[in-house]
């Protein structure tokens, strides 16, 4: 099956009812950064937060280590 999502790491150990509830967040998440509303930019502080507390763990994003 081909797609664009990067789905998460125990998507195999997951039910068809967990897969479903998953696409369906991750369309709404997607739709939501798509628009201009509060949701969005709530995505994208906690996105950025997230991203800044695993750099200060010793994270990096598996781009840039390519």
């Amino acid at each position: 099956m081909r797609h664009d999502y990067d789905l998460p790491p125990e998507w195999d150990a997951m039910s068809d009812e967990e897969k479903s509830r998953w696409f369906t967040q991750e369309r709404c998440r997607r739709q939501a950064m798509a628009q201009q509303t509060p949701a969005r930019d709530e995505l994208e502080y906690s996105a950025e937060r997230l991203a800044r507390v695993l750099s200060a763990r010793g994270y990096e994003p598996v781009a840039a280590q390519r």
